[in-house]
């Protein structure tokens, strides 16, 4: 099950995540629990930016399995501290319009009835997936992000 930690601080990265994340999914109790929770099996970083505004975004999307460790794992996060900033942590929906539960009547007006088939993100945003390195101001002179070394 894929969860999602969101509005991440600054100067995160990956394995700083990864490290938050498997850290919850210890037992609390040794001596009742001998393995772990559930195991992290993938983890990114995503930057939103919103152009229009000048703001970007840092969100944490991670698979752990099994499903039962990764709803132990929302519960146990959400609202937890992370780098001194409370984080919010739930499940992760792909967005599909075939799972779009809102009513499409067609009473509704023709444009609002195509909004509703649009995709609902914000408009004009730039979306991008660090798979290595650091959040913040690290664009390199290329243009794409610097990526720490392995």
């Amino acid at each position: 099950m894929d969860i999602f930690i969101r509005r991440l601080p600054n100067a995160t990265t990956r394995l700083d995540l990864m490290q938050f994340i498997t850290s919850a999914l210890k037992p609390k109790w040794y001596l009742l629990q001998f393995s772990p929770l559930g195991t992290l099996e993938h983890c990114d970083i995503c930057r939103i930016e919103d152009p229009k505004l000048g703001q970007v975004e840092y969100h944490g999307i991670a698979h752990v399995a099994p499903p039962s460790a990764a709803l132990s794992l929302i519960h146990r996060l959400d609202g937890e501290t992370f780098k001194s900033k409370p984080v919010e942590v739930r499940k992760f929906f792909r967005r599909s319009l075939k799972r779009d539960k809102r009513e499409h009547s067609s009473a509704a007006p023709k444009a609002l009835h195509e909004q509703r088939r649009q995709d609902r993100r914000r408009p004009g945003i730039h979306l991008d997936y660090l798979h290595a390195g650091i959040t913040g101001d690290t664009r390199s002179p290329g243009g794409g992000f610097a990526a720490l070394p392995h």
